[in-house]
């Protein structure tokens, strides 16, 4: 199950109406704040976009799905050299061990997007712990580094719970995106590209999925538009400068 099946149409305009100028988007109980490595006990606020100063913007994709979609998908990317950024979940890693190193030696960052999709919304914390924590190690086991991002499944933000396992297993904050292409929808690829390029601007974070055929479609179609518009495709971390 994608994580927007679970989102409600109000759910994902309120998450739309987070345009924060400047820095990096990070929305949470302490307010608009970058990145912190120290916050070791629970994750800090999420991320839903970087700095709005850079014409830059972030292609995430949810690492699940069809093996064969996936490696179409990693072909576009490398033909246009295109970074992306690629949250993994654990058990298709584990399922598809070449898959990580693919992805990582084409240049592309790999995080943890849990270890078998639940709805965390729905866990206890010694659940999402046990979520967060698996997940990252069929990372470690795939190209033998964590990476850097945590992205959270079945939501469209974390909880405190959330940012707790997140914040246990080292994460500082949890990856989330404001824009989302809805390819798990299965529109034509035509849609997709319509529903990323209406609301993305400078420093978006870009939500896609592997596994979905028209995603192979429109992909190259959403990088054309995207450098017609001087929007330049990098990875998370780039985009984050972190």
């Amino acid at each position: 199950m994608c994580d927007g099946e679970e989102h409600s149409h109000g759910e994902i305009s309120r998450r739309r109406a987070l345009r924060i100028g400047g820095t990096a988007a990070l929305v949470g109980m302490s307010g608009l704040l970058l990145p912190n490595s120290a916050n070791a006990a629970s994750a800090g606020a999420d991320i839903f976009h970087g700095p709005r100063n850079r014409a830059e913007v972030a292609l995430t994709f949810h690492g699940a799905g069809d093996l064969a979609i996936a490696r179409k998908i990693l072909a576009i990317a490398k033909r246009t050299k295109t970074p992306l950024s690629v949250m993994a979940v654990g058990v298709w890693l584990n399922a598809n061990p070449s898959i990580g190193r693919e992805i990582v030696d084409a240049g592309h960052e790999l995080g943890n997007h849990t270890y078998s999709h639940k709805t965390m919304t729905l866990l206890t914390l010694k659940e999402a712990k046990l979520e967060v924590a698996k997940g990252k190690e069929a990372v470690i086991k795939a190209v033998g580094a964590s990476g850097k991002w945590f992205r959270p499944s079945g939501t469209l933000k974390s909880n405190s719970i959330i940012r707790a396992a997140a914040g246990a297993s080292g994460y500082s904050n949890c990856l989330v995106y404001d824009v989302d292409s809805l390819d798990y929808m299965n529109p034509s690829a035509k849609g997709i590209v319509a529903n990323c390029m209406k609301t993305v601007q400078h420093g978006s974070i870009i939500g896609m999925h592997f596994g979905h055929a028209h995603t192979v479609t429109a992909l190259p179609l959403l990088i054309q538009a995207l450098h017609a518009r001087n929007l330049t495709p990098v990875t998370v971390s780039h985009l984050l400068r972190a």
